[in-house]
């Protein structure tokens, strides 16, 4: 099977079926985990946008969600954190978007699209997202410039620019997406991002 340029490759769970994302025409795609296998079908298309990564629920034998981390133009209405200091990013953006598949018959609903969490940059977008082994969603994203840090966030704590993010999608705060777990270790610091895992990074993906 020949790929042009292929950006993250996922084997879905409890199947014979293999994800991968394109860079080139942005699309994700699957094909069978066979060694022979000679073609591949498109699940969603990705136009104006970048996708970078796309990670399972622990239980998506159950509940069938899949995460995928996109760039590209920033949705209808989106105000970066700081709108005066990232006034030059505001129109593109970053995104984890959750969608559905049937953990059954694996078919894909790209109109399952459920938006997770968006922050705004300009490359330098981190993007990625994996579960660990506490069920947490830790989230990646870059310091928003398409150098090194030209706006200089990867120390600040106000953002979520810079950072390795930790919540919790399992169990969101009301009207949320999602929740921040009690044990992060910036909770209750004062101008800090609590969902902060880690931080400082320059595109950690």
């Amino acid at each position: 099977l020949k790929l042009n340029l292929p950006v993250f490759g996922a084997h879905v769970p409890g199947s014979d079926w293999m994800l991968a994302g394109l860079q080139t025409k942005p699309a994700l795609i699957r094909f069978k985990d066979n060694p022979d296998v000679e073609s591949f079908e498109t699940l969603l298309e990705f136009p104006e946008m970048t996708i970078y990564n796309a990670t399972f629920h622990p239980k998506f034998a159950e509940n069938g969600l899949l995460y995928i981390g996109s760039t590209g133009p920033a949705s209808p209405g989106f105000v970066p954190e700081s709108a005066e200091r990232f006034k030059e990013f505001k129109e593109k953006s970053v995104r984890i978007t959750r969608y559905r598949m049937d953990p059954k018959t694996f078919e894909f609903d790209p109109k399952s699209a459920f938006l997770i969490l968006e922050w705004e940059s300009h490359g330098h977008s981190g993007a990625d997202c994996a579960f660990g082994n506490d069920g947490m969603l830790y989230v990646t994203t870059g310091d928003g410039t398409s150098d090194s840090d030209l706006i200089e966030t990867g120390q600040g704590m106000d953002h979520l620019l810079s950072k390795l993010l930790r919540i919790d999608i399992d169990h969101p705060d009301p009207g949320k997406t999602y929740s921040v777990p009690k044990d992060n270790p910036f909770v209750g610091m004062k101008n800090a991002r609590p969902e902060t895992w880690a931080y400082g990074f320059r595109n950690p993906w």
